[in-house]
């Protein structure tokens, strides 16, 4: 049976993947906008695989990311990640 891909991917789970890639590794370094497109790619595909969902998923990730300020580490980032979670859960 193929994957539906005219349903909203779970956003709030996919949010805090992102972010736990993000603390997993070189938290403390610098966070870089190709790194977070990266990782939403990575989540999406790990999530639902090479398929129409995971394009779905990424792009619903992208979409809701906030901006890297300057400064920030990828720990700082993922925190704020995070907090968008939180609130497209609630």
């Amino acid at each position: 049976m193929p994957e539906r891909t005219d349903q909203t991917p779970d956003v709030h789970t996919l949010l805090n993947q992102v972010a736990d890639r993000l603390d997993e590794k070189y938290a403390h370094k610098p966070m870089l906008e190709p790194l977070a497109l990266a990782q939403a790619l990575v989540v999406a595909e790990h999530t639902h695989g090479p398929t129409p969902a995971a394009d779905a998923a990424e792009r619903a990730i992208v979409a809701t990311l906030p901006p890297i300020r300057t400064g920030d580490t990828r720990a700082e980032y993922a925190a704020r990640v995070r907090l968008i979670a939180q609130e497209v859960a609630a």
